[in-house]
């Protein structure tokens, strides 16, 4: 995951990485930061042919970390692309969706928490847990603050 370009903090670092691959005439480097971030291919082509004047927004760029670092994880207990999908709807809110792009959080980070979480109520003799609280709480760890959230 990020091997080629890193984790971005914001959509702003995205979109200036983005900037600097246009001004240099490197598109396949373009294409490849968008793949490595989620960001659908058709919006780096828009980029590079002038149709957009942004790489992408702060939705869109939380909405391709969410489905990259889903489809990256190895489900355990709860399905990650599951809780990502419930966690997508949730970016059509600014304040979230930076959250989400923040470089300290991440799926794998979410998913720790909720199985954390499930496991305290299963010790406690609870054998399901709905999954809409596990959706809450990945909401909730996205919403948390600090680094070990």
């Amino acid at each position: 995951m990020y091997g080629i370009f890193g984790n971005f903090d914001s959509v702003e670092e995205l979109n200036a990485c983005a900037e600097g691959l246009k001004a240099s005439g490197d598109g396949e480097k373009l294409r490849e930061l968008a793949k490595e971030n989620g960001i659908p291919e058709v919006f780096a082509e828009d980029y590079l042919n002038g149709a957009s004047e942004e790489f992408t927004d702060w939705m869109n760029a939380a909405i391709g970390k969410l489905e990259a670092e889903a489809a990256a994880h190895k489900d355990r207990y709860v399905p990650a692309g599951a809780v990502a999908d419930y966690l997508k709807t949730l970016c059509m809110e600014e304040r979230f969706a930076r959250r989400v792009r923040r470089r300290t959080k991440s799926m794998e980070g979410c998913m720790e928490y909720i199985e954390k979480r499930t496991g305290e109520l299963v010790k406690k003799g609870v054998m399901h847990v709905p999954d809409l609280t596990c959706f809450h709480w990945g909401r909730d760890y996205f919403l948390e603050e600090g680094e070990g959230k």
